[in-house]
């Protein structure tokens, strides 16, 4: 095992910065996950790890050594591809024990190792056959035991699952959570998928456009959102945004919706508010958040304008004027076109600037 320590990165492509100034601090046996949309930097930060690509400035260590120059094979990292980059004339067991062979492993040992690793992957009945003969799954299972047999200080994941269909790749984020419960290393694994994020990483580092947005873990991410760009893209369905104007209420503030005044939502006084001195602002609320109460005595009404059952649950669209909102229901408990109260806790609430993304409250 081996602490990462990513510090003051900073790598552009002429005059495109791709990573900003970008510093992250990894636990010994910490699963970290970067998470961001396409071109937000996060393979090239993994590749800059690596050792694939070099930094423009800024230092990458690995347990207590300064890597940042050092080529990749120097640097005692294995990592797993998205396109798995299996021998397709090898088999198995062969592309399995090929960086064994590469430093010239005794034959048996090799075989010992080989073994041990596809019982722990569960592929031992495959490791005679070639990369043709599997499935999506089991050759990204090869791939993963290929980088587990060389036994490095740091693994590397370059969005692994996204080339599987969706069963497998439920199957498999399960399986690669098991194995770093077993194994312990440290791990770093990129994504753009925030429920591979969510349900595999002990810490969550959240990009956009070169910059470290948000570290934190799952919970921290999802509940205790920095600024608006991480409350968007976290959470599905998504959180719910309105947007109001606020205004002085006594003690506190309260918060009106809409062009007719529809309702309006008191809020615990606001320490801050808009720098700009206006009282526009964007109130979100998690959709497992909102309650729905009788539309007679609401102070806040809403229209029920779709209804999206997935079994269980139902995940219902409410137009409140010609604002939406999310929430998950029990199945079969509201119904199109009917007219619910809304009640949005005062606990739950988070607010925000619309234009820098700053968050309020």
């Amino acid at each position: 095992m081996a602490r990462l320590g990513i510090q003051s990165v900073s790598k552009a492509y002429g005059e495109t910065k791709v990573l900003n100034d970008v510093s992250i601090e990894v636990e010994e046996g910490a699963f970290v996950v970067l998470l961001g949309p396409s071109g937000c930097g996060k393979s090239t930060l993994l590749h800059a790890i690596a050792g694939l690509h070099p930094i423009d400035s800024g230092r990458i260590v690995i347990g207590e050594r300064d890597v940042t120059t050092l080529p990749a094979r120097e640097r005692d990292v294995a990592m797993v591809f998205q396109s798995y980059a299996l021998y397709p004339t090898m088999s198995v067991a062969e592309n399995i024990a090929f960086p064994l062979r590469m430093r010239k492993l005794g034959k048996a040992e090799a075989q010992r190792q080989v073994d041990e690793v596809a019982r722990l992957l569960q592929i031992e009945p495959l490791l005679g056959r070639r990369p043709r003969e599997l499935s999506g799954g089991q050759r990204q299972r090869v791939a993963i035991g290929r980088a587990l047999v060389r036994d490095p200080k740091l693994f590397l994941f370059d969005e692994p699952l996204s080339n599987l269909d969706a069963a497998l790749r439920t199957d498999l984020r399960t399986e690669i959570k098991r194995l770093h419960q077993k194994i312990r290393r440290t791990m770093v694994y990129v994504t753009h998928d925030q429920i591979e994020a969510m349900t595999l990483a002990t810490k969550i580092v959240i990009m956009s456009k070169g910059v470290v947005q948000q570290v934190g873990t799952p919970s921290d991410i999802y509940h205790d959102p920095v600024n608006l760009f991480v409350a968007r893209f976290i959470g599905s369905p998504a959180m719910s945004l309105l947007k109001g104007r606020i205004d002085p209420a006594g003690s506190g503030h309260r918060l009106a919706f809409g062009r007719t005044a529809a309702g309006a939502v008191d809020l615990p006084a606001v320490k801050r508010l808009p720098a700009n001195g206006a009282t526009d602002v964007l109130l979100g609320i998690r959709p497992e958040n909102i309650r729905i109460t009788d539309a007679e005595n609401a102070r806040l009404t809403a229209g029920v304008d779709l209804v999206e059952p997935t079994g269980p649950e139902d995940i219902v669209t409410l137009k409140l004027d010609d604002q939406a909102m999310i929430v998950r229901r029990p199945a079969g408990e509201l119904t199109q076109g009917s007219r619910v109260g809304v009640d949005l806790p005062r606990d739950k609430l988070m607010m925000f600037e619309p234009t820098s993304g700053e968050r309020l409250l």
